[in-house]
């Protein structure tokens, strides 16, 4: 996918890059899909190709395609994975470290069933799938969770995310019970941004940095639109949101005087459902 979207952007032809590796058309397309690989010496080539010279990053892309070989859940399920929620998984999936900012909605990987079956009734984009679809896919996407190896994850959420009725207050109640369950730091760190500190490094929006460890050693930034996404590789690019991100953990309650918070909110919604 990464290629892909280094080819596109390079404004080169799927047949420019398969003459450059000395291969079909066929086999670019096979490969951006995830469905065939390529070695050491094909990706050097694409990488001079796309105009790819900083060093961290080819390096980063070289281990990637070393340990990439192993198919995951979400590419067997390719059929019904749009390629902006496949990019997504991906990229949740590989990190050892997730840093999410979150400003309008619980995000997926922490939703409950009738929180994401309003969020996803509450803004169904265009040619997406059938409701219900979508909510097991939200859900088979948190088995990373579970998993031994999962990412370290430090979650930032407004304090407007939890007091935003979505799906009304036996959902929301419902909804803020499953986070204080998932708050286990350091594995897993949910902090809230109160409404009183006012403007903070994250009042232009949401994002994602994902960080990957050796022998790829790399971050890529995460923005994400309705209809398109954003991914930020390069160093010069990256480090305005390794900044935000660390503002945001001191301005944000600590972990325990969030979940003090959370639990006030659930008590109202509970009171009021």
């Amino acid at each position: 996918m990464e290629l892909r979207r280094l080819r596109e952007q390079a404004q080169i032809s799927q047949l420019d890059a398969a003459e450059a590796i000395d291969a079909s058309d066929t086999k670019i397309s096979r490969l951006e899909a995830g469905k065939t690989g390529l070695n050491r010496l094909e990706l050097v080539a694409l990488l001079d190709l796309y105009g790819v010279t900083e060093d961290r990053f080819r390096t980063g892309l070289l281990a990637l395609n070393r340990t990439s070989r192993q198919r995951g859940w979400w590419q067997r399920r390719s059929d019904i994975l749009v390629p902006k929620l496949q990019e997504l998984i991906e990229l949740e999936s590989t990190a050892s470290r997730i840093f999410e900012y979150e400003a309008i909605v619980v995000p997926g990987l922490f939703q409950t069933e009738d929180y994401a079956r309003a969020v996803i009734c509450g803004f169904p984009p265009p040619h997406s799938q059938p409701v219900e679809t979508a909510v097991e896919i939200r859900m088979e996407r948190q088995q990373l969770l579970r998993h031994e190896d999962a990412p370290r994850i430090i979650c930032v959420l407004d304090e407007a995310v939890l007091r935003r009725q979505v799906g009304g207050p036996q959902v929301m109640a419902g909804q803020l019970r499953k986070l204080a369950a998932l708050n286990d730091p350091p594995r897993l760190s949910i902090q809230v941004i109160p409404s009183t500190m006012g403007a903070h490094a994250g009042t232009d929006g949401s994002f994602r940095l994902f960080t990957y460890p050796a022998p790829a050693n790399m971050d890529i930034g995460f923005l994400e639109q309705k209809e398109s996404r954003i991914f930020i590789e390069e160093e010069a690019g990256l480090e305005p949101y390794r900044i935000a991100a660390e503002h945001l953990r001191t301005q944000a309650l600590s972990s325990p005087d969030s979940m003090k918070l959370i639990a006030g909110l659930t008590a109202d919604y509970e009171r009021r459902s």
